[in-house]
């Protein structure tokens, strides 16, 4: 199953005006994971773009909450995805294996693209 998304960054940016969006959208460890950067708005983006794209290989993206995502990262900077409630949840109904995630961004733009077998 094939999932990805693109996003403009000028998107988010105007969605961080809401306070509550950051706290919909991402977990404490991926809030933890973006502050570390200068320019955090682009990283943020590249989660939203990750986790739509998660939803749309799962083929589920009305039913899955954002935070029953969560985008970490390796040591060498790979990232990786762990899934609670009903994106684990289908993800086990569908007898799934493996879950891949790549996730780029520019200044102006983020894209990610999930593979699930």
């Amino acid at each position: 199953m094939l999932g990805i998304d693109i996003i403009e960054v000028e998107r988010i940016e105007k969605n961080l005006q809401n306070p509550s969006f950051l706290q919909k959208i991402l977990t404490d460890q991926e809030i933890k994971y973006v502050n570390q950067f200068i320019d955090k708005t682009s990283h943020i983006a590249g989660f939203f773009c990750a986790k739509e794209a998660v939803m749309k290989a799962l083929e589920e993206c009305q039913n899955i909450a954002f935070k029953d995502i969560e985008v970490l990262h390796k040591d060498n900077g790979k990232p990786y995805v762990k899934l609670f409630g009903k994106a684990l949840e289908v993800y086990e109904i569908k007898n799934c294996k493996s879950i891949e995630i790549s996730i780029s961004q520019t200044k102006t733009f983020a894209t990610a693209v999930c593979v699930i077998n």
